[in-house]
């Protein structure tokens, strides 16, 4: 474990306190130019700049010295990066509120080519697999994916990310001692030895509260070069991260959706308002100018050989060609009786030629 300067130290210190809000603790250090200063003077002036019950919890974490809080580092595998200091990231240092001080479990790099991707906890099988695949091919280009390590469309970012053998970056809104949601405590622990990082803010034993995540959503946008937002409602935190990335002057881009889907709302509000289109990452890397290194495109894994299967099978294959169908569209356009075609139905799924969609629907197997 490195060795702290006594500054440091009463950074970590500061850090360290649950009530102390990060516009407060900006304005501390600004006030007495250094933690060190503020944790020998701290008195009455102090207490008057931030209440009682955040003065009370400086006071008693002062007590406890600043040992016990190396300790909790040490003992949670994490270390701390400074703003101003060397290690951190330097995207994030030009935002207009950044973060003092972050706990880091893994590694830190220079991110110069880092893309935020973000998206619903509720996502779509088609969500899910664009956030997986994107992120795989951006990082097989040198790209770092930067996300929240969220319930779904962050989860496929950071699966995708690892599965590409690249770097990703998990951005918590709780404490760096806990991993939220609690499933994903091993891709946390992947992602760290995978030569990635998991980073927070927030002190020890912070727990993943609702206003915790628009405070870090700046930190997602604020260390990526670019955002690219797949699938979220007009009113989320998806949303409120794409206009952090819009005001720090970030790249925009949406994943365009199905236009009566509830997930597509956001994405297609940011295309309206002038954000790159994404479908794919070489939409990314051309418009990024990082184009030079050439994406690995997997072969399409729905390519069918036709010649395997039976006149019926053909016949369904060509219904479902463009796009979905469902069971009684497919009924009218095959002409064949209703227990025939589930028998034949739920043979293709079988086979892993089809797979069958919400509202009794059945698609052409994807990728």
């Amino acid at each position: 474990m490195r060795t702290y300067t006594q500054e440091e130290l009463c950074r970590i210190w500061l850090q360290s306190a649950h009530s102390l809000t990060w516009r407060m603790r900006n304005t501390l250090m600004l006030y007495f130019g250094s933690a060190e200063i503020l944790f020998d003077q701290i008195g009455p002036s102090v207490q008057n700049m931030v209440g009682d019950k955040v003065y009370q919890e400086l006071v008693d974490l002062k007590g406890k010295g600043l040992d016990a809080l190396t300790d909790k580092l040490r003992k949670s595998g994490a270390e701390m990066v400074f703003f101003g200091r060397e290690g951190y990231p330097a995207l994030l240092a030009e935002i207009n509120d950044p973060p003092q001080a972050l706990f880091v479990r893994g590694r830190l790099e220079a991110e110069e080519k880092s893309v935020a991707i973000v998206g619903s906890r509720h996502e779509t099988r088609y969500g899910r697999a664009q956030a997986f695949s994107i992120a795989r091919d951006l990082a097989r280009a040198g790209v770092t994916v930067v996300s929240g390590l969220a319930r779904g469309i962050d989860t496929a970012a950071h699966e995708g990310a690892l599965a590409g053998g690249g770097r990703t970056v998990a951005v918590l809104g709780n404490g760096i001692d806990s991993v939220y949601p609690e499933e994903n405590t091993s891709l946390a622990q992947r992602i760290v030895d995978s030569g990635g990082a998991v980073i927070t803010e927030f002190p020890f034993g912070a727990e993943p509260r609702a206003h915790h995540f628009p405070i870090r959503n700046r930190i997602i946008s604020g260390m990526s070069a670019a955002l690219l937002l797949i699938e979220g409602r007009a009113h989320s935190g998806t949303m409120i991260t794409a206009e952090y990335a819009a005001e720090q002057g970030r790249e925009v881009f949406a994943l365009p959706g199905m236009v009566d889907a509830p997930g597509s709302t956001a994405p297609h509000r940011l295309l309206r308002e002038g954000a790159g289109i994404c479908t794919c990452a070489q939409d990314i890397l051309e418009d990024m100018h990082w184009s030079e290194r050439a994406v690995k495109q997997e072969k399409p894994k729905n390519e069918i050989n036709l010649s395997s299967l039976t006149d019926v099978q053909r016949s369904i294959v060509k219904c479902l060609r463009d796009e979905e169908k469902r069971f009684e569209e497919l009924l009218s356009q095959t002409g064949l009786a209703s227990d025939a075609l589930t028998a034949e139905l739920t043979m293709m799924e079988l086979d892993g030629i089809i797979e069958a969609r919400p509202g009794r629907a059945y698609a052409l197997k994807r990728s």
